[in-house]
Formats: C-alpha cells, sequence, structure tokens
C-alpha cells in the first residue's frame, strides 16, 4: 500500500467537487483496501485528502516547478 497511515494536522479548508461514479467506486474499493490494511475504517472525505496529498508529494514535474518557484 502507498498510502500511509493519516496523521492529524491544522484544521482544513472545505473545498466541493463532482466526481464520476466510476472514480467514486473505486475510492470505495480504496477504502476498503485501506481498511483491510490497517484494520481502521477511513472516511471517503480523508480518503480523497490522503490520495490528493499523496499524489502532490510525489509528482517531479509539479515538485520540480514549485521548487523553483520557492513554493516548496
Amino acid at each position: 500500500m502507498k498510502l500511509r497511515r493519516r496523521k492529524a494536522e491544522e484544521p482544513p479548508v472545505e473545498i466541493r467537487i463532482t466526481v464520476p461514479a466510476e472514480t467514486v467506486a473505486e475510492l470505495k474499493a480504496y477504502g476498503q483496501y485501506y481498511e483491510q490494511t490497517y484494520s481502521e475504517a477511513i472516511a471517503m472525505p480523508v480518503l480523497v485528502v490522503e490520495i490528493v496529498q499523496h499524489y502532490l508529494e510525489r509528482e517531479r514535474g509539479f515538485r520540480s516547478w514549485a521548487r523553483s518557484e520557492n513554493r516548496a
């Protein structure tokens, strides 16, 4: 599993998005995978945040750009 266990952090900022049904089905399946791996459930909004954070931390093009812009 590439997604690491969630850590408590600063208060979140709410955003609203519409997600295709197929993506929701995959997210639900990933939530089940997370639960089987860590023996604890994860709420869908928390799961989505963790996946986005994981992606942004590892996306090389973005990391390179952020460094060049003094953002990281």
